[in-house]
């Protein structure tokens, strides 16, 4: 499978977001991203996200993209200390990284946004563990 084809949905939530949506989906599909995928890739998508972000939101240039590298490296260096599949790794590392967000961004402490997001990635975790387990079992191949 193609792994630059997560650009496509980052495209759209980076519309969405800079339109008219006030959660932080693509923080949410940034981290979600890198805590199942390679290192490298992670990285490459987390600057590129924050880049489009960056552009739909008409914020200073490379701003996003800072942020949500550091938060990618930082899931990075946890996922090889802990488990990243426990199901309170990524809900737990995403509501700490959209607080982060917000107050590097807004000056303010949104957590119901962050609990929605958390919650979300709760949710998005055992969906892509249902399906690489699919993947694993041969039910879902990938040409």
């Amino acid at each position: 499978m193609k792994s630059y084809l997560i650009l496509l949905p980052i495209f759209i939530l980076v519309l969405f977001q800079g339109a008219f949506l006030k959660l932080n989906l693509v923080l949410l599909l940034v981290l979600t991203w890198a805590a199942f995928r390679p290192a490298k890739e992670v990285l490459l998508v987390a600057f590129a996200s924050g880049l489009l972000l960056d552009l739909a939101k008409g914020m200073p240039f490379g701003l996003s993209s800072l942020v949500l590298l550091l938060a990618s490296y930082f899931l990075l260096l946890y996922r090889r200390r802990f488990d990243s599949l426990h199901p309170v790794f990524l809900p737990a590392f995403v509501f700490l990284a959209s607080i982060f967000y917000f107050l590097f961004f807004n000056r303010y402490w949104f957590w119901r946004e962050s609990l929605i997001l958390a919650l979300i990635a709760l949710g998005a975790r055992y969906l892509v563990v249902f399906l690489i387990g699919q993947i694993g079992q041969g039910q879902i191949k990938l040409q």
